[in-house]
């Protein structure tokens, strides 16, 4: 029996969409995801004309994660001023790692908040979304050691030094994979298997592994960046990708390893490796940042042409006709 959510989801049926000219049709949708059935709509249907609001980002809380954010970087970068070069944190700089910490903590929350107004979280009940922040905070854990056994471990068998020969091409497919160790053994267990619930948990995994990696950079000055708290959101866009697609490739198959998910882990691992590789390799690691921001941006558009499939369709007239779902080709 489902257990029912605090804001449920529409029942079955058939709700406008887009088509694929400037048409809109009617899409099947069964109560918890969007099928492949599409037919003409009436005559004269229509969707809502969208009003952008350029400053929308700001409603609450956005307003009140910005100000923290800002608060938070800006402390922590002064704490970093008073010694860049420091190998470790000491003296007053020991503050440095919870204000970066908390920087890195509201960026990810601005991203659910942004997200959750899309694709709908708050339509998972309670005691799932507990049980799945908790699953995605241990998925995280475990992805740390397994990227630290294969980006330490792998130039150690060939008696190299890690920072040496560009082995930080072993990030993308290490830390790729290890985010989703546990998300893909569950779903070979039957746990959360719908795909709003798989695209949650890899979420949460993600923006834990990308929180305890800020943390990690924090207690060593010489390695931190004043954007390392804003910068961490790749890790979910990397990996939250590969779940928006693969969760509703497999859903309703036998395995989750389909033709698609293995296609989506191949680009967030490419583009994760040829990002580090550039920017922790280069000559300037300030100057590439760009770099960073283009590899962010291009994760997000092809985040957000499969997540957008996951629209409820109550919220189809309220989002940008970006974040609409399409018919299906």
């Amino acid at each position: 029996m489902r257990e029912e959510s605090p804001v449920t989801l529409p029942a079955s049926g058939a709700y406008p969409v887009p088509g694929h000219g400037h048409e809109v049709v009617l899409r099947g949708w069964d109560g918890d995801v969007w099928t492949g059935e599409v037919r003409p709509a009436p005559e004269g249907t229509t969707l809502p004309n969208y009003k952008r609001h350029f400053f929308g980002f700001l409603r609450d809380p956005g307003w009140k994660l910005l100000i923290v954010l800002i608060l938070s970087t800006l402390i922590a970068t002064a704490l970093w001023e008073t010694d860049r070069d420091a190998k470790w944190v000491s003296g007053i700089q020991v503050l440095m790692p919870p204000f970066a910490l908390l920087a890195t903590v509201v960026t990810m929350l601005a991203l659910f908040v942004f997200l959750n107004r899309r694709v709908g979280f708050d339509r998972i009940g309670r005691e799932t979304r507990k049980s799945i922040i908790g699953w995605g905070i241990l998925s995280a854990f475990v992805g740390i050691l397994f990227a630290i056994g294969i980006e330490l471990g792998v130039p150690k068998l060939f008696d190299q030094d890690v920072n040496d020969g560009g082995w930080s091409l072993l990030a993308g497919p290490a830390e790729e994979t290890g985010k989703l160790i546990i998300p893909v053994l569950l779903w070979i267990k039957g746990r959360f298997r719908l795909p709003r619930e798989g695209y949650l948990l890899v979420l949460v995994s993600a923006a834990a592994f990308g929180i305890f990696e800020s943390c990690e950079y924090a207690f060593n000055p010489d390695h931190w960046q004043s954007s390392r708290g804003v910068m961490e959101i790749m890790h979910p866009m990397f990996t939250g990708f590969i779940a928006a697609v693969a969760w509703q490739a497999a859903w309703k198959r036998e395995s989750w390893f389909t033709g698609a998910a293995i296609g989506a882990w191949f680009i967030a691992v490419a583009v994760h490796s040829i990002n580090d590789f550039i920017v922790l390799d280069g000559p300037d690691l300030s100057s590439l940042g760009f770099i960073s921001i283009a590899s962010i941006g291009v994760m997000y558009l092809l985040q957000k042409h499969t997540a957008r499939n996951l629209v409820p369709p109550d919220n189809v007239g309220s989002v940008s006709p970006h974040w609409r779902p399409h018919a299906p080709r």
